[in-house]
């Protein structure tokens, strides 16, 4: 079978496809055909080695740390009715390959008929890391709260869960996404590449930041034209809040499995939906990875094997 390859720290350009020797089940595991996975910054990042200290990783690794496929093969002491059955889930051991054994366990989830594979990528690395910041950050109704990175594939969650809390959501965004956040629901549009400090100054009401893209230089520009704060991130460990009334916290904090079990019967309701900005072929992951990088995502990009 054919996988993604990390042989180095020098970033996405040194991504390689190999031909890798084929998993076997094991006696509590699932054989899955892999369909998709999602591109996210933790590969990436991991790429250029900027994940070393809490990452740390023995090269050649295979990417990716998500997944969404159909079970091919049980182990002998595994549940035989997952052959054939769409599922999600996750492996450290990396996922962007054709072929994945799992451990059957919580954390492995089958999917409806009516949510697809490609919807179900998006939930690991997007809607579980939206719906852990927005509990961490206790947004409730009335309150009014900014977006950074609000058009990606965590950010577009981050507004459904902060609509259904009945919260006044402000996108921070490109001005071509702008039409784009408010169809995904998002109250009002601030645009960062024209004066943002008359824009937050406008908005003395925001006293909660949910920050996605993690650069010191733009959570500055908000703390300092905002008074009363909390900004609550999940791609910067640490930042140095300008006012004594202002705090700042970091968060990778995990959902249980009754909430991801949630999450896709959400979907399956059209309560959520789930955003996906292209689609490309695995062999094309360096095209994927630099463009979800570089460009001004709108939904989550995928890779399909």
């Amino acid at each position: 079978m054919q996988a993604i390859i990390q042989e180095s720290f020098n970033g996405i350009e040194d991504l390689k496809i190999k031909s890798i020797n084929e998993p076997r089940v094991g006696p509590l595991s699932a054989l899955i055909e892999t369909k998709y996975t999602p591109v996210l910054p933790y590969d990436w990042r991991t790429e250029t080695g900027e994940l070393r200290n809490i990452r740390p990783v023995n090269l050649p690794i295979t990417i990716g740390y998500s997944f969404s496929g159909v079970v091919k093969e049980t182990g002998i002491m595994a549940r035989k009715n997952l052959i054939g059955r769409k599922v999600i889930g996750v492996s450290q051991s990396g996922t962007s390959q054709q072929l994945n054994n799992i451990l059957v366990s919580p954390f492995l989830f089958t999917l409806p008929d009516d949510v697809s594979l490609a919807e179900g990528a998006t939930i690991i690395g997007g809607a579980d890391a939206a719906l852990s910041a927005v509990r961490k950050i206790h947004a409730e109704s009335g309150d009014t709260v900014l977006i950074t990175g609000s058009s990606g594939g965590v950010g577009t969650y981050m507004i459904q869960f902060l609509k259904m809390r009945n919260v006044h959501v402000i996108a921070l965004g490109h001005p071509k996404n702008k039409d784009f956040l408010l169809n995904v629901g998002a109250d009002e549009f601030i645009d960062y590449t024209s004066n943002l400090v008359n824009q937050l100054q406008a908005h003395p009401e925001i006293h909660k930041v949910l920050d996605t893209v993690g650069r010191p230089e733009l959570l500055s520009t908000i703390s300092q034209n905002l008074n009363e704060l909390q900004i609550v991130s999940l791609s910067l460990p640490n930042f140095r809040v300008p006012k004594s009334n202002q705090s700042f916290s970091f968060t990778q904090g995990p959902i249980m499995p009754s909430d991801y079990k949630k999450v896709i019967q959400q979907l399956s309701n059209n309560e959520l939906h789930a955003y996906i900005q292209e689609i490309f072929d695995f062999k094309d992951v360096i095209k994927a990875q630099n463009i979800s990088k570089n460009s001004h995502s709108s939904g989550r990009i995928l890779l399909k094997y």
